[in-house]
């Protein structure tokens, strides 16, 4: 017992050279995660097109995550809610932020409209406040997103998909809070504070950091999901057609214009052909010959 205490309260402190190899390769890591979200994006089957809503969509709610997670959130909310037991721990801060991103997916639902959404709100907090580092600082933004979109990719095509049952969308919402929050907590003490800022953790707060921020990320995505669903259908309605159905034909239905058409040529047809036909029938030639009596001798020739 002594023994694991002792390990979990001491500091983890890799090397320069281990510090750099890690960073590092979580750049790399990032890269192939943008090729792979890129490729399902723009050359798979199974998604739309960005379309130009699209990208409004996720440049608006990139400006409100910024607005809640360094404005409202941190400035006001944060300074209230801190005090509280149990508060920081639960990321109680990070509720509103997993709601707005989860309707940003439900408005989308195509891969990268989390990195991309997660990505405007990362450049403008830099921009708004600042950054030592600049773009190196760019993985603590990218790992709160790639995995996130991955598995987007991953469901190919079921996050949100038409016909979509409440659980699902949980279930869903859990996972992408999940892979929101524990990623980059954990790569966050373990790689960008030691080697950015020479800020080191303790094993035992390193394990707390990520599985709190993975379950109550969780959660909040999980309990917002059914919700933002609701709000993407009353901003975009066409998002809650479960499946295209054929409609019963109505005898009673006026026709079309083309088919009007159509039947009007037919019956016209139909007329001139009966039309064309009456005169050689008997009862014709009767009437004929009573309304006209030299019709006859004219059919008969000279008599």
């Amino acid at each position: 017992m002594g023994t694991t205490a002792l390990v979990a309260n001491s500091t983890v402190r890799l090397s320069p050279a281990w510090n750099a190899i890690v960073y590092w390769g979580i750049w790399a890591i990032c890269i192939i995660g943008i090729g792979v979200i890129l490729w399902a994006a723009l050359k798979s089957k199974r998604w739309a097109r960005w379309t130009t809503q699209d990208i409004l969509i996720v440049a608006a709610l990139g400006v409100l995550l910024e607005v809640w997670d360094n404005i409202i959130g941190d400035q006001i909310i944060g300074p209230l809610i801190d005090p509280i037991p149990g508060a920081h721990f639960i990321q109680i801060h990070d509720l509103p932020y997993m709601f707005l991103l989860m309707v940003g997916v439900a408005l989308v639902r195509k891969p990268g409209c989390v990195t991309a959404m997660v990505f405007v709100n990362f450049l403008l907090s830099q921009l708004l406040f600042g950054s030592g580092h600049g773009a190196l600082d760019w993985t603590d933004g990218l790992t709160q997103a790639i995995f996130c979109d991955l598995y987007i990719v991953a469901r190919r095509g079921a996050v949100y998909a038409p016909g979509s049952s409440v659980f699902s969308m949980v279930v869903d919402g859990f996972m992408i809070g999940v892979l929101r929050g524990a990623p980059n907590a954990l790569l966050t003490d373990l790689s960008f504070d030691p080697y950015l800022n020479a800020t080191y953790y303790t094993w035992l707060q390193m394990w707390n950091d990520t599985w709190s921020n993975g379950l109550f990320n969780g959660i909040e995505a999980a309990v917002s999901a059914p919700l933002a669903y609701r709000v993407a259908v009353s901003v975009v309605p066409s998002l809650g057609a479960r499946r295209v159905r054929t409609a019963a034909a109505d005898p009673f239905a006026e026709p079309a214009d083309g088919q009007g058409a159509i039947l009007g040529g037919a019956g016209a047809a139909a007329r001139d052909g009966a039309a064309a036909e009456s005169p050689t029938g008997p009862a014709a030639g009767q009437a004929t010959a009573l309304l006209d009596p030299d019709s006859r001798r004219t059919e008969g020739g000279p008599g």
